[in-house]
This record gives structure tokens, C-alpha cells and sequence, in this order.
């Protein structure tokens, strides 16, 4: 008293752990792991007390091996089924466990709230009302704070949520922006695609234009070339048609100068051809442009004897 007011507060903590959804649900998903636990069990004890009951009713018609060995194998069962039993629900078993796995961390949230909520009020002494070991008889109403941890523990959750949420909300946003970002690359890759395929067909259709313009005037080419090659031989066969005649004519000129009219034998033509002056280079050559030159006006005056032959004729 000398020191000042100690100030003291209760708190039921089952109360609490009853009023929070996490416990509750961490609690029903332990129950239902414990009542498989034990309907496994029920169903060993079941097998067991039917074996046992069958070697009642067989126990006389058995021989002492068959009696033994039906023993042992009861026994065994029995055996495995407490082996189970302390695996599942012993000092060490899996139920503890569970339950430190599932409902550790609500107490914990429990605790850290009663730690705060101490810390704010500055209690000096807080007792657990649910623990019957303190042998606390009675406690004031007044003094009991497990609403006020409730409230705190709900607001410390509300703002766990709150951020949760936020998170949640900022990766499905990153999620989506990915998506967006895939799928205009998508459209990006699907748009060039498609310009590069019109470049294709648009080149595929200047090079078979190009082909075919080509083509085209090849195929008008040719009819006039060999129009012309047709007329480039006429006239060459013409030609050489007036040449023949004219030497055939010139040959005869020669014949009767050569034999003054006269047929002669080879023998005599070699004599009399031997018997020619010899003429010189130049006088040969002189004599051989005079016969081209006659040729060639021979050749002119027929020409135009045919061209005014036609225009008389038209």
C-alpha cells in the first residue's frame, strides 16, 4: 500500500478462444481428425471382440496348435491396437500435436494481444479465470478485460485482412498487367506477322507481273522477227535468183564469145581456154569490177522494169 494502487484484472481465455473464428475452425478440423482416429479404433476393438467371440464358440472343436495360434493372432491384433491408440492419442501422440499445430498460433494471437493491452492499461497482476489449478474462487466483474481483449484481437485481425486483401489485390493487378503485357506482345508479333505477309504477296504479285508483262512482249516479239527473217530470206533467195539467171546469161555470152558458135568438145574448150591471152593482177581485177558493175546495172534495170510492171498493174 505504501507503493500506491496495484492494479489487478482477469481473463477468461476460453471464453476468448470460444469467440474467435480461427479457433473454432482449427478446433472442428482437429475433432474431425480425432473421430476418424477413434472410429479406426472402434472398428479394431469390433474386429478383436469378434475374433474373440469365434474362438469361444471353436474353442472346443480346435486342436492345441490351431487353439494357439488363433490366440496369438488375438493377441497381436490387441497388440497393434494399443500401439495405435498411443500413436494417436498418447502423452506424445498425434492429437497433441495437431493441437499445438493448429491451435498454437490462435493462442498466441491471444497472448500477444493480453501482453499489449497489459502494457497499454499498466495492470500489475492478471489472472486466468479459466485455469482451475490458481483455485481462484471469485473475481469482480469489474475486473474481467476479456471483452476488451476480444476487441483488440478483432482489430488486429481486421487490419491483418485489410493488408492481406491489399496484397492479394496488388498481385492480381501485377497478374493482369502481365496478361496484358503477353497479350500485346501477342497482338505486336500477330500484327507484324500479318504486314510481313502482305510484303510476301504484294513482291509475289509485282514478280508475276513483271513475269508476265515479260512474256507478253516475248510473244509480240517473235512474230516480228520472223516476219522479218521471212522477208530477210525472200529476198536473199530472190536475189540469188536474179544472180543465177544473170549468171546463166553471162555464161552463155561467154560460151558463144568463147566459141563463136561453135560447139566445142572439153578437149577443145581446154585447148582454146589455153590458148587465151594471160592477163595481169590489175587488169584482171579491172575486168572483174567491170563485169560486177554491168551485173549490178543489169540487176537495177530489171528492178525497175518490175516496179513499173506493178504500178501498171495496181
Amino acid at each position: 500500500m505504501g507503493q500506491g494502487r496495484i492494479r489487478i484484472a482477469s481473463v477468461d481465455m476460453d471464453y476468448i478462444l470460444e469467440k474467435l473464428p480461427e479457433y473454432q475452425s482449427a478446433l472442428k478440423e482437429l475433432n474431425a481428425r480425432a473421430a476418424r482416429w477413434k472410429g479406426k479404433i472402434e472398428q479394431k476393438e469390433t474386429e478383436i471382440a469378434d475374433l474373440k467371440q469365434a474362438l469361444e464358440q471353436e474353442k472346443v472343436l480346435l486342436t492345441k496348435e490351431l487353439l494357439q495360434e488363433k490366440e496369438e493372432e488375438i493377441a497381436f491384433k490387441e497388440k497393434e491396437l494399443l500401439k495405435y491408440q498411443l500413436a494417436k492419442f498418447g502423452p506424445e501422440g498425434d492429437y497433441i500435436l495437431q493441437k499445438e499445430h493448429l491451435v498454437t498460433p490462435v493462442q498466441d494471437r491471444v497472448f500477444n494481444a493480453v501482453a499489449k493491452l497489459l502494457k497499454s492499461a499498466k495492470y500489475d497482476i492478471v489472472f486466468d479465470k479459466s485455469n482451475d489449478k490458481l483455485g481462484l474462487i471469485y473475481t469482480a466483474p469489474k475486473i474481467d478485460i476479456s471483452d476488451k481483449i476480444l476487441k483488440l484481437i478483432t482489430k488486429e485481425r481486421g487490419k491483418e485482412e485489410r493488408a492481406k486483401k491489399a496484397k492479394d489485390r496488388k498481385k492480381r493487378q501485377k497478374e493482369k498487367q502481365s496478361e496484358a503485357a503477353k497479350a500485346h506482345a501477342a497482338l505486336a508479333a500477330k500484327r507484324k506477322k500479318e504486314r510481313e505477309e502482305k510484303r510476301q504477296a504484294a513482291l509475289e504479285a509485282r514478280k508475276k507481273l513483271r513475269e508476265t508483262k515479260k512474256s507478253s512482249k516475248k510473244e509480240s516479239t517473235e512474230p516480228s522477227k520472223k516476219t522479218t527473217a521471212e522477208k530477210t530470206t525472200q529476198k536473199t533467195a530472190e536475189k540469188n535468183k536474179v544472180t543465177d539467171s544473170e549468171a546463166k546469161k553471162t555464161g552463155e555470152e561467154n560460151s558463144e564469145k568463147t566459141t563463136y558458135g561453135k560447139k566445142l568438145t572439153p578437149e577443145q574448150l581446154k585447148a582454146f581456154e589455153a590458148k587465151k591471152p594471160k592477163l595481169s593482177p590489175e587488169e584482171l581485177a579491172a575486168k572483174r569490177k567491170a563485169e560486177r558493175e554491168a551485173r549490178r546495172q543489169k540487176i537495177l534495170k530489171e528492178r525497175r522494169k518490175k516496179k513499173e510492171q506493178k504500178n501498171k498493174n495496181k
